[in-house]
C-alpha cells in the first residue's frame, strides 16, 4: 500500500501554520467601529457556523488585535464572507499592526446593518456577542447573526496552502 504522508513530525508552531494551511477555506472579514464611530475590518479565516435555531456563528480573534478590543468593548462585530474579486480588501484588513479603515467606497449604504458591510460581500452577517471564550492566544467569540445582507456576487474567495483561489465549478469526477 503507498503511503501519502510525507512524515510524521511533533507538533510545532511551523507544523502546525502547514497543517493549517491545507484546509481550503472561505476568506472573511470581520468588521467593527473604533471610538470614533470609524469602520475598521480584519481578515479572517477562523469562522464556522454553529446554529441555526438560534442563529449563532463563531470567529476566533487574537487577543492582541485592536479588533478584539473593539468587539469586547461593544458585544457587537459583522462578518463579510468575500467575493472572489476581494482580494485588495483581504490584503488590506490582514496587515498586522497596519490602519484598517474600511473606505466608504468598499462599504454598502443602507444595509441597516449595526456594523459595517462590505459591498462586494457575498453575504454579510452582523452580530451581537452571545458567548466569548479564551482559547490559547484567541477569544472565540459566538455571534448571535441579528441581521444579513446578501450581495450581488456568486464567487467565493477562497484561500490556501497561503495564496488566495477561486472556486472551479466544473469537477471531472463527481
Amino acid at each position: 500500500m503507498a503511503s501519502t504522508t510525507e512524515s510524521v513530525q511533533a507538533v510545532d508552531a511551523h507544523g502546525f501554520r502547514r497543517a493549517m494551511a491545507s484546509f481550503a477555506t472561505g476568506v472573511n472579514v470581520i468588521t467593527v467601529y473604533d471610538e470614533a464611530g470609524q469602520p475598521h475590518g480584519m481578515t479572517a479565516t477562523a469562522f464556522c457556523s454553529v446554529s441555526v435555531d438560534p442563529p449563532l456563528l463563531l470567529v476566533c480573534v487574537s487577543r492582541d488585535t485592536r479588533t478584539h478590543d473593539r468587539i469586547v468593548s461593544t458585544d457587537r462585530f459583522g462578518v463579510g464572507m468575500l467575493s472572489g474579486g476581494s482580494t485588495k480588501i483581504s490584503d488590506h484588513c490582514a496587515r498586522p499592526g497596519a490602519d484598517k479603515r474600511l473606505p466608504a467606497a468598499w462599504l454598502a449604504e443602507g444595509s441597516g446593518a449595526r456594523m459595517p458591510v462590505l459591498a462586494s460581500a457575498l453575504a454579510h452577517a452582523d452580530c451581537s456577542v452571545h458567548e466569548h471564550q479564551d482559547v490559547g492566544t484567541h477569544t472565540v467569540f459566538i455571534g448571535r447573526v441579528e441581521h444579513l445582507y446578501f450581495g450581488s456576487e456568486t464567487e467565493p474567495l477562497l484561500f490556501f496552502q497561503g495564496s488566495y483561489h477561486r472556486l472551479q465549478r466544473d469537477m471531472a469526477d463527481h
